[in-house]
């Protein structure tokens, strides 16, 4: 079941690209800010191919509400860069749930996928992590289902 409002955040430290620059996420970096942690599926479907760039054209909204984006799957490393690239380019993390495999997912309780039949990928979810490293936000969506800043700006601005 996925962790819920109120939950502490589980940390995790996962390999991540933003357009080609290596490095890593790490949760508790970001202490002091909010992180909207977008968990989608795979690199190059349909819905993962719409769900990531309105969060891109929305992130200075983003950093004047104190909140940094990651997005998290499964996927490798050089799989987000060429993602990324298609895209357009993105200025925020995606970070590899690759290795242990999905371990961060299983943590925040969304491995083995609940919301569609293939095997390999985790659900697809936003949770937003306040400032203190409590879950504040959190929504599963369906695979098919797009998630939209929209959904949650209203929490973001009261955090902010």
């Amino acid at each position: 079941m996925a962790l819920k409002v109120g939950d502490a955040a589980p940390d995790f430290k996962l390999p991540a690209v933003t357009g080609e620059t290596q490095g890593e996420f790490r949760l508790s970096s970001h202490k002091g800010k909010n992180v909207v942690i977008l968990f989608y599926v795979l690199d190059f479907t349909p819905v993962c191919a719409v769900e990531l760039p309105p969060f891109q054209a929305d992130l200075a909204k983003l950093a004047e509400m104190n909140t940094v984006v990651v997005g998290i799957c499964t996927d490798t490393i050089f799989s987000h860069i060429e993602f990324q690239k298609s895209l357009g380019g993105l200025k925020f993390p995606l970070a590899s749930d690759r290795w242990p495999y999905a371990e961060t997912a299983k943590a925040y309780g969304l491995f083995p996928a609940t919301k569609h039949q293939f095997g390999g990928m985790n659900d697809r979810a936003v949770f937003i992590v306040d400032k203190q490293g409590k879950i504040a936000w959190a929504k599963v969506y369906d695979i098919g289902e797009a998630p939209k800043i929209s959904d949650f700006l209203d929490e973001l601005k009261k955090l902010a």
